[in-house]
């Protein structure tokens, strides 16, 4: 597979527009305003290729804070981090790095929009990449929308001077990207074949048009979106979960739209690296950046569907199970009983003491506890009673580029949009339909778990979806979102100290002020453009 060269090699980068990332920097908006580049349909292709090297830009700058999960209730980054600590100032770069890449992106198709229609070329690959520019110029507002709320909208490749427009209203940017993603429907094919395999679909065009939707509150029209996807697109869920987390599961069955990776210096992700724990080269050779909670473990439900509860296990002693005493994590087998008719889920996303780790080679390493210096001992970087994902670290890797590895990330896959389609359509209805249980249980079952009860009212159905879409999506970055949307970060966030499983309390206590529900506005943009107000809380 090798359309990932085209896409992510470096002429579509820095020959089309300026490396810097700042949209501080005013004059890297005329990379791509050069009339005499847009003349060819080799070029236009090669300028609509620069859309997803933007995407893959953000995706880079993520994958160290576990796609953004750090920051929510399931995940943690092993360093000090503001934005997971409550500090973090309006002018940090992360915020102004964000920004920076999600308008370079925009400006981007903004001028593809612009030159393209005049190009002499096959009408349908004119076509694809007019769908491409409309479908990612939607995509970068919707992750600005998603992070700072109302923005300034540009609909035009606009020069230094012109780029001083106020912020529009949420209600604005929301209805300028569903407008986007219709014309992005209408526009693109529903499958590609060779090397034009991963480039963006009308499905995936409908899935952020919903997306929009269900961010909007707008329940039956998100549901209507969801539901055609479902019923009309030939994605399906792919029977192997784990496999959707590995190089073997690229361009799976599942996937609705990702960010494609080679394995190839500066094109591969760092997958192994950020999410993988050990510290042995025949392992992951990794950095353990991002790390699994307590809270996200035992969440998982015993495989039958009732909740986990230490208390109903016990120690080496017969004792009841305290997860608090150290001591009671060094008994192999009292410990091994804790994960054990589990929903599967657990230890194809999680790696657990006393589990095992297929590295380099298909050695097999055990994560001992207390860790010990063992050959075949999992080295793990934080030893004092840590998680580790198991999620995009490659199992037996023959990768020779370890830190850049050909894992794609999937943004956009069918059960994230069977689950919002539940949550359309329980929202929407007075009590769940049989197609909310229908959605949700096709997930679960998937997994191994049986389905939901029957029976459930509105509000219990939407606890069960909340759940569902907290296991089913972890470390994937939905869950960073999906509780700032549903206004319940605050709650499960703020003041909790990250603890080991043995219950030591960590580094790190976190923080969520209540402004902390949109980002700044990067305090370096509203100096230079003090038309921008900045969101309440940052001032």
């Amino acid at each position: 597979m090798k359309k990932q060269n085209i896409i992510l090699i470096l002429l579509s980068i820095c020959l089309l527009s300026s490396c810097d990332d700042g949209f501080l920097n005013r004059n890297s908006l005329v990379g791509l305003s050069e009339g005499g580049f847009w003349t060819t349909q080799e070029n236009a292709i090669l300028g609509t290729n620069s859309l997803y090297h933007a995407n893959r830009e953000f995706t880079n700058n993520i994958v160290i804070y576990g796609m953004m999960d750090d920051f929510s209730d399931i995940s943690y980054h092993s360093l000090n981090i503001g934005l997971t600590t409550g500090s973090y100032p309006a002018n940090a770069g992360f915020f102004l790095n964000s920004w920076g890449i999600f308008y370079k992106g925009i400006y981007r198709a903004n001028t593809a929009l612009k030159y393209i229609p005049d190009i002499t070329m096959d009408s349908q690959i004119k076509d694809r990449c007019l769908g491409e520019s409309k479908f990612f110029r939607g995509y970068f507002y919707f992750k600005l929308w998603d992070y700072f709320g109302g923005v300034p909208i540009y609909d035009f490749p606009m020069n230094p001077s012109e780029a001083y427009k106020p912020r529009d209203t949420e209600k604005d940017v929301y209805e300028f990207i569903v407008k986007d993603m219709t014309d992005a429907y209408a526009l693109l094919p529903a499958s590609y074949t060779g090397t034009d395999i991963g480039r963006a679909t009308k499905w995936a065009a409908l899935a952020m048009r919903g997306k929009a939707h269900l961010w909007a509150k707008e329940y039956a029209k998100a549901a209507a979106d969801f539901k055609e996807l479902m019923e009309k697109s030939d994605r399906e869920l792919l029977d192997d979960y784990h496999t959707l987390f590995r190089v073997a599961g690229n361009n799976n069955s599942e996937v609705i739209f990702d960010v494609q990776y080679i394995e190839e210096a500066g094109h591969g992700i760092q997958t192994d690296r950020a999410y993988g724990a050990s510290t042995s080269s025949n392992a992951t050779s990794a950095s353990q950046y991002t790390r699994p909670t307590n809270e996200l473990v035992n969440s998982y439900e015993m495989i039958d569907g009732a909740p986990f509860d230490f208390s109903n296990f016990t120690n080496a002693k017969g004792e009841p199970f305290d997860p608090n005493v150290a001591e009671n994590w060094h008994d192999e087998a009292s410990v091994k009983r804790l994960f054990e008719n589990r929903d599967p889920r657990l230890q194809q996303s999680i790696i657990v003491p006393w589990s095992t780790f297929v590295g380099k080679g298909d050695v097999v390493f055990t994560y001992r506890f207390p860790v010990t210096s063992a050959p075949d001992s999992y080295q793990i970087v934080w030893q004092n009673g840590s998680y580790a994902w198991r999620k995009f670290v490659e199992t037996g890797s023959v990768y020779s580029l370890r830190l850049y590895t050909p894992q794609n990330i999937p943004l956009i896959r069918l059960a994230d949009v069977m689950l919002m389609y539940a949550e359309a359509q329980n929202e929407a209805l007075s009590s769940p339909d049989q197609s909310v249980y229908d959605a949700v249980n096709a997930v679960r079952n998937r997994a191994g778990m049986p389905g939901l009860p029957t029976g459930l009212n509105k509000d219990q159905m939407r606890e069960r979806i909340r759940h569902e879409r907290k296991i089913e999506l972890c470390g994937e970055g939905q869950r960073y979102s999906d509780i700032r949307r549903w206004r319940i970060a605050k709650n499960l966030l703020d003041g909790v100290w990250m603890r080991e499983f043995t219950g030591t309390q960590g580094r790190h206590q976190r923080g969520f002020p209540d402004h902390f529900y949109l980002w700044a506005i990067p305090q370096q943009e509203i100096t230079l453009n003090p038309e921008l107000k900045q969101n309440p809380g940052w001032e």
